[in-house]
């Protein structure tokens, strides 16, 4: 499994929950060694639950073209 933030490498992880509704309960969370990002069961349904879909429809977006010239003032020439 690669992780999603930094496509490292996600390993398994057993982790306690000591503030769970009936008392001690053990789950298993994926953690990314390279970023530290951290994937369960929980933070998948909280990310499903809020996430909306959105709709862009290519006519509501302007499509407008500029013509730059090289030779406009404004342009500053590039670092060496």
């Amino acid at each position: 499994m690669s992780c999603t933030r930094c496509q490292g490498l996600m390993l398994d992880e057993p982790m306690i929950d000591m503030a769970g509704a009936y008392g001690e309960m053990w789950s298993c969370s994926s953690r990314c060694v390279n970023c530290g990002h951290r994937d369960d069961a929980v933070i998948r349904h909280h990310r499903q639950a809020h996430t909306r879909s959105i709709g862009v429809s290519l006519q509501a977006v302007p499509q407008e073209t500029v013509e730059m010239s090289w030779e406009a003032k404004f342009a500053e020439p590039l670092a060496a």
